[in-house]
């Protein structure tokens, strides 16, 4: 699991997906400023170590993330919060 969140953007992009659950591929790319080819890796990664889910609906997959991936970030932020 931590080698999901082992990298800033993949951190980033579960940050988005908890503060908007349910976005596709593209909005996600578009919300982090970044290529779809790299959005589709680090989600990639991120399912992979269970933070995120795939949900088909049509042509669309929207990305959720799990209650694992909410417990991570909150943990970051309040290490985080503490180092400073």
């Amino acid at each position: 699991m931590v080698a999901g969140l082992a990298n800033h953007r993949r951190i980033e992009i579960a940050r988005l997906l908890i503060r908007n659950p349910s976005l596709c591929v593209n909005e996600v790319a578009s919300a982090c400023r970044i290529d779809q080819s790299t959005a589709v890796e680090h989600l990639k990664r991120l399912h992979e170590a269970g933070l995120v889910l795939k949900k088909s609906k049509g042509r669309q997959v929207l990305i959720f993330p799990t209650a694992r991936a909410k417990a991570f970030i909150e943990t970051i932020d309040a290490i985080w919060k503490i180092s400073k």
